[in-house]
């Protein structure tokens, strides 16, 4: 038996560093005398950092493995990765054959263990054992089997754990846990894209707004409006349910159309994008889940970083300067960690490829970046105690976003293609914009009788406020929600067969209304609590295959004031229930040691607006529209591949709803039958140290049944189904302190069948963005370039709409330059 780098890395997991208002304000405060505690060290923290092979027997120095104690934060999760962990964690390299552990899941180890001690809780309850073959190296085998035991076959391949560092030219496989229990990707039964600390990092210099960076990076998401708002922007022809770290941002009952834009992207780790609808968080996610996981704090008791920077437009370079800065302390120290972000971006105005003044608000009154000042404030502190089995979390996040500005739309002409211009005034009677308070406190205990456990609070207070349209009130969405999460990840056996159940109950209550603020409120208060009871059940058919299904039931109470609606009908509020049980199921094979095949079935629920139907429809009661609501059924097939050079998937998806949402020509919310199908795929090569190549193609189908006779008449429209999207992708890394990275998307031709709103003739473009960073002084210089061949065009969802108020183009060349340095 020798041991060997595994042609894929599955089954290896490259992880990383161990885990209103003014009230807002005030517990970051609080939050700043924890860390200046914590920064007072007497002592280098006690943490063991993960190495490379080569550093192995160093880092446990004379001390034998089996007898010097480490301090282990492995949680309940497939043993293969939990494996990986352990070798980071201790520096014991270990090796196992990938078909014995295929199937097998551990409930974790944390606190101070010797390395025995803890594979022994890690594989406890399996039919594996491990034997010490040398002073640092661990054997993983079946209690039948020896070290020397001959076996043939790709599910007997040996695998050597690893850390990420071992072999730079690997593409890493993630753990995602937008599936409510960490699971690696390889063994999901659905489509889910993560977007990395270090691409979200490069994407900021080149565009902060993070509805254009998910619509560059992710495949199924169609492109930006390049405004405040997500309206038009849709995932797999759906609308998506946006989370931070588990609480809910998106305004189910009347849409702001802000999720994306309701915290600062300098304080993300991560996101995961489910793509296609998931009954896993409920509450609305018929098309999928963005699942937004902020910042961690560093090892170490103390760490600083700052960053300054500044963008322009190239080609109006005056009245366009920009400044922002950042800055972030964290540090961990014993059984405490904490973390403070801070963000302030002063934007002015904003200029197409002519050099002209782009409309503040690009998409009429939905929202623009121009002319802004944007500040966002991020602090957590965390607690592990009962030797690291048990954690809790306290993490508040406070996003402002304000527009004050002396321009205003004039009046293009989209059939002669006459742009929408920029024009002095300001209709305002408040300035417009987004406020938003989220905070959650969470608590984690890996082993509570048997199962682990994640409990969640949490709270949010959102305000967007539009700007005022010609002839109607300025209007403000408030949405104020309180809920609760609970998760039991349960590891069982039947017959031998070792199994895990997911289940749990959520609670949420909403608060919203759209006041008029300068006029009358046509959109009634609206209070809905919801309760929700879930179960999934994972099952390994032997070493190829995993089984996943369960079900969902949400049952909601709303309660609906009275209100005198936009057409002046007198709306009688009243109490509408909706109870409504959602199935998943799925299943993943593992056809060869870095390929799988997957299939899944789910199905989402949204109450789709119904403060919109409410506002512009012609119903007296409330209780007549019960019948509203969307459910969305959600098919998909697909193969991925990991080889560590080169990782690639495809996939068909489908699906269909009977209350499907658009809108007329005069924006009147319209309920019919539709389906939507297409095709997504994605390829990632890293040939050597120095390349990394990636492409992405999207191609999605809509049609609509406008009389309900079963015959899809028409298209959906573009704001709804966008065209064609390539994206593309090439990095150059020749020296460690010195990358460069060039990136494309390309949007094409649509022209829809279609009478609805956003149903115009739509044409292709093509954007080229480029980044560069190098090790400059005790920092790093980056540089941006937005549009860098400064293309003219219109974007998508403008031109879809093709509104004479919105008929507006896209930003020409941007540049941009930061410095930004740990001190």
């Amino acid at each position: 038996m020798q041991f060997r780098t595994p042609p894929h890395p599955r089954r290896i997991l490259f992880p990383g560093r161990t885990q209103f208002k003014s009230k807002a304000i005030l517990l970051t405060m609080a939050l700043a005398g924890g860390w200046m505690l914590a920064a007072n060290p007497v002592h280098a923290g006690d943490t063991h950092p993960a190495g490379a092979s080569q550093n192995i027997l160093s880092a446990l120095n004379e001390t034998s493995a089996n007898q010097s104690k480490t301090q282990f934060d492995i949680d309940p999760q497939p043993l293969g990765s939990a494996l990986s962990q352990f070798f980071e964690q201790s520096g014991v390299q270990i090796a196992y054959t990938s078909g014995d552990v295929e199937s097998v899941r551990t409930s974790g180890v944390a606190g101070d263990h010797t390395p025995e001690e803890a594979l022994k809780r890690l594989l406890k309850g399996s039919d594996l054992h491990f034997e010490f073959t040398g002073r640092n190296t661990v054997t993983v085998i079946k209690k039948a089997e020896g070290p020397d035991s001959e076996s043939t076959g790709p599910s007997k391949k040996l695998v050597v754990a690893q850390s990420g560092d071992d072999k730079k030219n690997v593409l890493k496989e993630v753990v995602v846990s937008s599936t409510r229990t960490e699971t690696p990707v390889s063994e999901l039964t659905q489509s889910v894209s993560v977007v990395e600390k270090e691409t979200i990092q490069e994407q900021i210099e080149i565009d902060r707004n993070l509805s254009s960076i998910l619509g560059k990076t992710i495949p199924g998401m169609s492109p930006s409006s390049k405004a405040l708002s997500t309206f038009g922007q849709t995932l797999r022809g759906r609308k998506f349910l946006v989370l931070i770290d588990g609480v809910p941002q998106t305004a189910p009952l009347r849409g702001a159309s802000r999720d994306l834009n309701t915290i600062n992207a300098e304080a993300i780790e991560r996101i995961e994008v489910v793509r296609g609808g998931t009954p896993a968080y409920g509450f609305g996610a018929t098309g999928g889940l963005v699942n937004i996981i902020t910042r961690k704090p560093e090892d170490g008791p103390f760490n600083a970083r700052s960053r300054f920077g500044l963008r322009f437009s190239s080609t109006h370079p005056s009245d366009s300067f920009a400044w922002e800065t950042n800055h972030q302390v964290s540090g961990r120290r014993d059984k405490v960690d904490y973390l403070i972000n801070g963000k302030f971006i002063a934007n002015s105005g904003l200029f197409d490829a002519d050099g002209d003044r782009i409309p503040p608000d690009p998409l009429g009154v939905q929202g623009g970046l121009a002319d802004t000042d944007d500040a966002n404030l991020l602090g957590k502190v965390g607690y592990d105690f009962n030797g690291g089995r048990q954690r809790a979390e306290f993490m508040v996040n406070y996003f402002r976003f304000l527009q004050d500005t002396d321009f205003t739309f004039g009046t293009g002409d989209p059939s002669n293609d006459v742009k929408t211009p920029a024009i002095r005034g300001n209709r305002n009677a408040k300035d417009p914009g987004t406020e938003n308070l989220t905070m959650q406190l969470s608590f984690r205990d890996k082993d509570l009788f048997g199962s682990a456990l994640n409990a969640q609070l949490y709270y949010n207070d959102l305000t967007a406020r539009f700007a005022k349209f010609p002839g109607f009130a300025q209007t403000e969405i408030v949405s104020e929600k309180i809920g609760a999460r609970t998760t039991f990840d349960t590891p069982f056996e039947v017959r031998n067969i070792p199994m895990t159940a997911i289940w749990g109950v959520d609670f949420l209550r909403d608060e919203t209304i759209q006041n008029g603020i300068d006029g009358p409120t046509i959109v009634p208060l609206m209070k809905q609590n919801a309760l929700a009871g879930f179960l999934e059940l994972q099952i390994p058919i032997q070493e190829w295959a995993m089984l996943r299904g369960g079900f969902r039931h949400e049952s909601i109470w709303l309660d609906v004031n009275d209100v005198v609606n936009r057409k002046a009908i007198f709306v009688r509020g009243g109490n509408l229930t909706f109870n409504e049980t959602l199935a998943n199921v799925g299943a993943v094979v593992f056809v060869q040691e870095g390929v799988e095949v997957f299939a899944n079935f789910a199905q989402g629920f949204s109450l789709a607006d119904i403060g919109r139907a409410i506002r512009d429809g012609t119903s007296t009661s409330a209780e007549a529209l019960q019948s509203e609501v969307q459910t969305v059924d959600n098919y998909e097939l697909g193969v991925r591949g990991n080889f560590g050079w080169i990782k690639g998937s495809i996939t068909g998806f489908y699906s269909e709803s009977d209350n499907g949402t658009t809108f007329t020509n005069s924006l009147e919310i319209r309920k019919q039958p539709e389906r939507i199908y297409g095709v997504e795929a994605a390829v990632d090569v890293r040939p050597n140290d120095i390349w990394t190549l990636g492409s992405s193609f999207t191609w999605v189908v809509g049609e609509v049944d406008l009389d309900d006779d079963g015959s899809f008449e028409e298209d959906l429209p573009s704001n709804r189904i966008p065209p064609i999207k390539v994206t593309a992708y090439a990095d150059y890394n020749m020296f460690d302190w010195w990358k460069h990275r060039l990136q494309m998307v390309h949007s094409g031709n649509r022209d829809p069948n279609s009478t609805q709103f956003g149903g115009a003739t739509v044409r292709d473009y093509t954007v080229l963005d480029f980044y560069s960073s190098a090790r400059v002084g005790p920092g790093k210089l980056t540089l941006g370039i937005e549009n860098l061949l400064n293309t003219d065009y219109v974007p998508l969802v403008n031109q879809a709409g093709a509104s004479t108020v919105s008929f507006t183009e896209a930003q020409g060349q941007t540049v941009s330059l930061a410095y930004s340095l740990d001190w």
